[in-house]
């Protein structure tokens, strides 16, 4: 499996990397993307990032956004990644009065082979934008006390 990994200016670039180890990948910004480039690959995963929320700064998210809503292969977010991908289906992103760091557990809604059978799990967050208004076109899986989490 060969997987595309668009860096959006995350600090765990090398911990994407570690556990995809065993897989074909490579990895470019998020200002580079490009169907034509993305094709080549068979899924594509969206890092987190650091240096600007979602909202506010769609003008600076066109190109991610208008990919987001043509490529036709499995796209996985994390964290920002997550956060534009549902932005871009219409899910209302709010801002936390407080920003979140720590352990987190989350929920499993729907089950699915990606959580391995568990039925919850505890994560590391570190975050100040949840999903509180879902679209309905997409399809959630877990949650925690936040919100939406997969």
């Amino acid at each position: 499996m060969k997987i595309l990994i668009v860096d959006n200016g995350t600090i765990h670039l090398d911990k994407i990397k570690e556990i995809l180890k065993d897989k074909e990948n490579q990895v470019i910004k998020f200002s580079e993307i490009d169907v034509n480039i993305a094709n080549e690959f068979d899924a594509v995963i969206l890092s987190g990032g650091r240096d600007f929320p979602v909202v506010g700064n769609e003008h600076l998210l066109e190109r991610e956004m208008e990919f987001i809503r043509n490529y036709n292969k499995p796209i996985f977010g994390i964290c920002f990644g997550f956060e534009l991908i549902a932005s871009v289906f219409g899910s209302e992103l709010e801002m936390m009065q407080n920003r979140e760091k720590g352990i987190l557990n989350v929920e499993v809604i729907s089950p699915d082979e990606i959580f391995l059978g568990l039925n919850n799990f505890e994560v590391y967050e570190g975050h100040r934008w949840v999903i509180k208004d879902p679209a309905s076109e997409l399809k959630y899986l877990a949650k925690s006390k936040d919100g939406i989490e997969a």
